[in-house]
C-alpha cells in the first residue's frame, strides 16, 4: 500500500498547467534595465558564440513552470515576473541565440521574495555589462529591494546550472524559432516523493523520522502547450544522450484545457529499509528526446538535489466532536526543525487525504497561476465536508517551490 501513497496525488492535480496570465500583469514585479549601445569592450566581454550584450534584442524571463519574452527597445527593457517566484533572466539576440543570464548578488536567479515594497517593488538593475555569459547589473537588488538571509542566498546560488539547462529548451522542436511564440513550448520539472513520518492529530504534533534518513522517489514531469497535445497519448522519453537509460517508462498522462502533462519514472525494486515496495530512481542531468506522434523534441534537464529546496511541511489533522476530519493545518520547518520564512521557499501548496484504496479529499491545487494564491492556502486547509477519521490512512502535503519543482511529502 505504501508505495502508492506518494504518487496518488499526481493524477488529481496535474491537469493544471502553470502559465503567465497577461490579465494579471499589474500584480507582477517590474524589472528594468539598460543595455549599452556600444560594441566596444565597455559593452562586455564576448559571450561563448562571439555575441555581445549590445546584440541583445529580447529578455527571456523563465523558470521550469513557464517562459515570457520582453523586447529591448532603445537599449532599455521593462520585464515583469510574479512575486514569490525565482525566475532566471536571459538575454537573446534577434535570432534567439543565448547571450547570457543575469547574475545579481552572485545568484543566477532573481528571488522575488522578501521584497522591500512588497508587490509594488520595482527592481531597477540600471546599466548591465557582460562577462562571459554572466550579465551583471550596476544596481544589485539583492540586499536592497530583495532581503535574504545568508543561508537563503546559499540555496539560490547553486541554481545556475539548473537554469542554464532550462534556457536551452526554448526551441525543443529545433526549427530555429522560440517555441513560446508559436505556443508550442514545453516545461520540464521534477516531482520529489518524500516519506517523512506520522501526521499530527489535534493536540498531538507530527512526528518526523530522522531527517538524514528521508526516503525520496523521483518523477520527471513534462508539460506541453495545447498546440502540442498529441493524438497518441503514449509518449516516449529517451536519454540522456551521453548514457541512455533502459528503464524509463511513462507513468501517467492527462490533458487540461490549455495543455497536456505526462510523467516518467525509473522504477526498481526497493532496497531493504525503503518504506515503499518500489523506488523511483533519479534522472541524470543531460539532453533527452521526447517522441510524440512520430516527431522528436529535444529537452534539457538538470537534476537539482531534492534537499536543496526541501523544507518539511508538517500536517496536523483536526477533528470535530463526531471524530470527523474538518481541517488540516500545515507548519513549515527546515531540516533542523527550525521555522522558516515560508514565502521564500513555497509558491503553492495542496493537501491530499488518502483512504485504503482511494483519495478521500484534495484541498488546494498546484501549478495554478501563483498571483491568486493567499497565505491561507499555504497554512490552513478546510475540508468542503467532514470525513470520518476512521477512513484516513495517510496525509500528503504537496508544495511547489520557487523554481517550479514539486515536493509531495507523505505522512501516515
Amino acid at each position: 500500500m505504501k508505495k502508492l501513497v506518494l504518487m496518488l496525488g499526481i493524477a488529481f492535480v496535474m491537469v493544471s498547467c502553470s502559465k503567465f496570465d497577461d490579465s494579471l500583469v499589474n500584480q507582477k514585479i517590474v524589472i528594468k534595465g539598460l543595455i549599452p549601445k556600444t560594441r566596444e569592450k565597455s559593452a562586455g566581454i564576448k559571450a561563448a558564440e562571439g555575441l555581445l550584450l549590445s546584440d541583445a534584442t529580447k529578455v527571456l524571463v523563465f523558470n521550469s513552470s513557464g517562459y515570457e519574452l520582453f523586447d529591448i527597445k532603445d537599449s532599455a527593457f521593462t520585464a515583469k515576473a510574479v512575486a514569490g517566484t525565482a525566475p532566471a533572466i536571459a538575454f537573446l539576440d534577434d535570432q534567439n541565440r543565448y547571450i547570457g543570464c543575469l547574475s545579481a548578488g552572485g545568484l543566477n536567479v532573481l528571488p522575488l521574495v522578501s521584497l522591500k515594497d512588497g508587490d509594488k517593488t520595482v527592481i531597477d538593475l540600471s546599466i548591465l555589462t557582460l562577462e562571459g555569459t554572466t550579465v551583471i547589473p550596476a544596481n544589485d537588488p539583492v540586499g536592497d529591494e530583495i532581503n535574504l538571509s545568508d543561508e537563503e542566498i546559499d540555496r539560490y546560488r547553486e541554481l545556475g546550472a539548473y537554469y542554464e539547462a532550462l534556457s536551452k529548451n526554448i526551441d525543443a522542436d529545433n526549427d530555429g524559432l522560440v517555441d513560446l511564440l508559436d505556443k508550442k513550448e514545453f516545461n520540464i520539472s521534477t516531482i520529489f516523493g518524500i516519506y517523512c513520518g506520522d501526521y499530527g492529530l489535534n493536540d498531538t504534533p507530527p512526528e518526523v523520522i530522522d531527517t538524514f534518513s528521508i526516503f525520496i522517489n523521483y518523477t520527471m514531469r513534462i508539460a506541453g502547450n495545447k498546440a502540442l497535445i498529441p493524438e497518441d497519448p503514449n509518449i516516449l522519453l529517451t536519454g540522456p544522450e551521453s548514457a541512455p537509460y533502459t528503464d524509463i517508462r511513462q507513468h501517467h498522462y492527462a490533458t487540461g484545457p490549455d495543455c497536456f502533462i505526462t510523467f516518467f519514472i525509473r522504477e526498481v525494486q526497493a532496497a531493504p529499509g525503503f518504506p515503499y515496495g518500489s523506488a523511483f530512481l533519479p534522472f541524470a542531468k543531460g539532453t533527452y528526446t521526447v517522441t510524440m506522434d512520430n516527431k522528436n523534441y529535444t529537452l534539457n534537464y538538470s537534476n537539482i538535489s531534492a534537499k536543496h529546496f526541501l523544507i518539511l511541511a508538517l500536517p496536523t489533522v483536526h477533528t470535530n466532536e463526531k471524530d470527523e476530519i474538518t481541517s488540516v493545518s500545515v507548519e513549515y520547518v527546515d531540516m533542523n526543525n527550525e521555522p522558516v520564512n515560508t514565502g521564500n521557499f513555497v509558491v503553492q501548496a495542496s493537501v491530499w487525504l488518502h483512504g485504503y484504496n482511494d483519495l478521500l479529499c484534495q484541498i488546494g491545487r498546484l501549478w495554478e497561476n501563483p498571483e491568486a494564491i493567499t497565505d491561507a492556502e499555504l497554512y490552513n486547509f478546510t475540508l468542503p465536508e467532514p470525513i470520518p477519521l476512521s477512513q484516513l490512512i495517510s496525509v500528503e502535503v504537496g508544495y511547489q517551490d520557487l523554481i517550479g519543482n514539486v515536493y509531495n511529502i507523505g505522512f501516515e
